[in-house]
C-alpha cells in the first residue's frame, strides 16, 4: 500500500476540491500521453501507429463516465482515510519513455497468439467476486505471462497492464475492507468485476498483436508508453506479512 503521508495529502486535496484524482484522472492523463506519443510515433513509423493509438484515445475516453462514477463512490471513504480508487492507479509518467532502446521481437503468430490467450482463459475462470482468489491468480498469470515472453522473444504490454490492474485493485481490496470494517466491499467488488471485464470483452492480446509488427522493428509503441503497476512486489509484501491478518480480519 501506499505511504500514509501520500494519503494524507490526499485526503487534504479531497477536502479542497471535493473529487478524488483516481480513475478518471489516470483515463485523462493516459488520454494526453496517447496523443503526445502518437505524433512521436508516427514521425518513427511513418504514419503506421496512428490507428493503434486512435483505438486508445478512443477507447479511454469512452470509459471517462464510468470513471468519474467510480471516483465520485470513493469519496465518502476517503475523507476517512480509506483511500480506494484513490490509490489504485499508478501516474501515467511512469513509464520507461519514449526513446528507451527495446530489443527487436520475433512474430506473434497466430499458435502463440492461442497460448497467450490460455494464460488469459485460465484468468478468466476464476471467480471475480472473491479478491484473494483473483489476487492469487493475477500473480501466477503475471508469472505465466513473463515466462512466456522470455521464451518467445515477443511483448505483452496492454495485456500485463490489464492484469496487473486487476490484480493492483483486487489485492488493496481487501485492506480497504478491513480498514473500513467492510464498508468499501461494494466499491471494491465492482472495480474488480469492471477489470476482469475488460480483460474478458476487451482483447488486450488485440493491442499487443497489432503493436507486434512495430516491435519487430524495435520500436517500443506500449512497452514504452504503459506505466509501471507494482502488483508483484505488493503481492510479495502481502503474502509474506498481511495474508493471515487480513484472512482473518475478512472472516470475523
Amino acid at each position: 500500500m501506499l505511504k500514509h503521508c501520500k494519503s494524507l495529502l490526499l485526503c487534504a486535496t479531497l477536502l479542497l476540491t471535493g473529487c478524488v484524482d483516481g480513475f478518471e484522472k489516470h483515463l485523462k492523463d493516459a488520454i494526453e500521453l496517447y496523443r503526445e506519443r502518437k505524433h512521436q510515433y508516427a514521425e518513427q513509423t511513418d504514419g503506421a501507429t496512428d490507428a493503434l493509438f486512435r483505438k486508445l484515445i478512443t477507447t479511454e475516453t469512452l470509459l471517462l463516465p464510468v470513471a468519474a462514477t467510480f471516483d465520485a463512490r470513493a469519496i465518502p471513504h476517503v475523507k476517512k482515510g480509506v483511500m480506494i480508487i484513490a490509490n489504485d492507479f499508478v501516474p501515467m509518467e511512469d513509464n520507461l519513455g519514449f526513446d528507451y532502446p527495446m530489443a527487436a521481437a520475433d512474430v506473434f503468430s497466430d499458435e502463440l497468439q492461442t497460448q497467450a490467450q490460455q494464460i488469459l482463459s485460465e484468468l478468466n475462470a476464476t471467480d471475480s467476486s472473491d479478491a484473494f482468489a483473483m489476487t492469487e491468480a493475477v500473480n501466477t498469470a503475471l508469472l505465466d505471462i513473463d515466462e512466456f515472453e522470455r521464451y518467445h522473444n515477443v511483448y505483452l504490454p496492454m495485456t500485463k497492464h490489464l492484469v496487473e490492474s486487476l490484480g493492483f485493485g483486487a489485492l488493496h481490496s481487501l485492506y480497504y475492507r478491513c480498514e473500513s470494517a467492510g464498508k468499501t466491499y461494494r466499491l471494491g467488488q465492482d472495480l474488480m468485476k469492471l477489470q476482469a471485464v475488460a480483460i474478458k470483452l476487451g482483447n488486450p492480446l488485440s493491442y499487443d498483436v497489432e503493436a507486434n509488427q512495430f516491435h519487430q522493428q524495435g520500436v517500443g509503441i506500449l512497452v514504452n508508453d504503459l506505466p509501471h503497476i507494482p502488483f508483484l512486489k505488493e503481492y510479495d509484501r502481502y503474502k509474506m506479512l498481511d495474508e493471515a491478518r487480513l484472512t482473518d480480519c475478512l472472516a470475523e
